[in-house]
């Protein structure tokens, strides 16, 4: 995945997941043994903790199943961000009970990172296990890992154990402190809402991952496509998580607090904030604003950023629709600032094209009809 976005020429084709991934995948998820919740028959077998020998076998069996079981997890988020961020199909359709996915639910990150079995044993005690299927309205608040899995899940369309009714499952992220996971959360939740491949091949004038669309009408109908999305409710819908997720990444520029809280960074953190740019910019094409050509220049943009994000902060997707067209369309200081973070980060591949792209669109270069 990382060789994804830094190849000098990332094509088509180097978008699927390796055959090594899937065989992998299918690897880990065969063996059930190792994906069932066998909670109940730890704590009972727990020796106290003065026969250390004993607990120390133990410890260690358990270490191997969580391991084996934390893989096929990792595995599985990996497969729901590549799929949807690139709007691929799942490798997991093929390795995992579509129709009744079940994996067991990761312990905390307390328990799986304690320093000793001692300190091990007493939260293993208390801990209660659960399958992803057993899992109610009211958890608590997730670590980063867990979120993740519960992010993926409910993005797939899972139902919980909740009134699909009463809980809209897409906007309603997990519970979590972390704002990477309200990231991961409406990056998934835009993706879902868009025509990502329309959106990729109109916005660069008919490339797509690398490779030069020569047929015109394929462009002629992503154009089509493009257009006749703006209008409808998945594109309001694409536009609000697309503005939350940007906007968290904006204010986490001047949070040192949240910076350490979310350290390390994720390889689909940038191509989120890009198809996110996007999303915004085809939305807002149609209005005066984003057809003229501005005078923009960097030191400016992020103050524009600022501008167009707080004006478009509004409750619920469905109040897009009542904010002013000349706030819409007020994408380009946008733009310019996604493509001032691509490039400071400089890692080739994807994002040399997506950076081309958004300095194509915001200094007037683009040779895009209207769409």
């Amino acid at each position: 995945m990382f060789n994804l976005f830094r190849a000098r020429s990332a094509k088509t084709e180097s978008i699927q997941s390796s055959a090594q991934f899937r065989m992998l995948f299918a690897s880990f998820a065969a063996d059930q043994e190792f994906l069932q919740v066998q909670q109940a028959s730890l704590q009972q077998t727990l020796p106290p903790p003065e026969v250390p020998s004993q607990l120390e076998a133990i410890y260690r069996r358990w270490i191997e199943h969580e391991t084996r079981r934390r893989i096929v997890v990792a595995m599985f988020v990996l497969d729901t961000l590549h799929s949807h961020l690139f709007q691929r199909q799942p490798c997991y359709r093929g390795i995992l009970a579509e129709d009744g996915l079940d994996l067991p639910f990761p312990t905390s990150a307390a328990t799986w990172d304690c320093p000793n079995i001692f300190a091990w044993r007493n939260l293993i005690t208390s801990h209660e296990a659960f399958s992803l299927s057993e899992l109610g309205p009211n958890l608590p608040f997730l670590d980063a890992f867990q979120a993740s899995l519960l992010a993926c899940y409910q993005i797939h369309g899972f139902r919980l154990s909740i009134n699909p009714k009463q809980h809209d499952l897409i906007y309603h992220p997990p519970k979590s402190l972390f704002q990477h996971t309200l990231c991961t959360h409406h990056a998934l939740a835009l993706s879902t809402h868009t025509p990502l491949h329309d959106l990729l091949i109109t916005a660069s004038e008919s490339w797509l991952f690398g490779t030069k669309i020569t047929d015109k009408g394929t462009w002629q109908e992503s154009k089509a496509t493009l257009r006749e999305w703006i209008s409808s409710d998945n594109a309001i819908k694409a536009t609000w998580h697309a503005t939350q997720l940007l906007r968290l990444s904006f204010q986490s520029q001047s949070d040192p607090l949240q910076q350490e809280t979310d350290r390390g960074g994720y390889l689909h953190d940038l191509w989120s904030l890009y198809v996110a740019a996007l999303v915004c910019w085809a939305f807002g094409y149609g209005t005066t604003n984003a057809k003229a050509k501005p005078a923009l220049l960097n030191d400016n943009a992020e103050g524009a950023a600022a501008e167009y994000l707080n004006a478009m902060a509004v409750p619920e997707w469905k109040d897009v629709g009542n904010v002013a067209g000349v706030w819409v369309g007020y994408t380009r200081g946008l733009l310019e600032w996604v493509r001032t973070k691509i490039g400071e980060v400089g890692m080739g591949g994807l994002l040399n094209g997506a950076e081309d792209v958004l300095f194509r669109l915001v200094e007037g270069e683009s040779h895009l009809v209207e769409f």
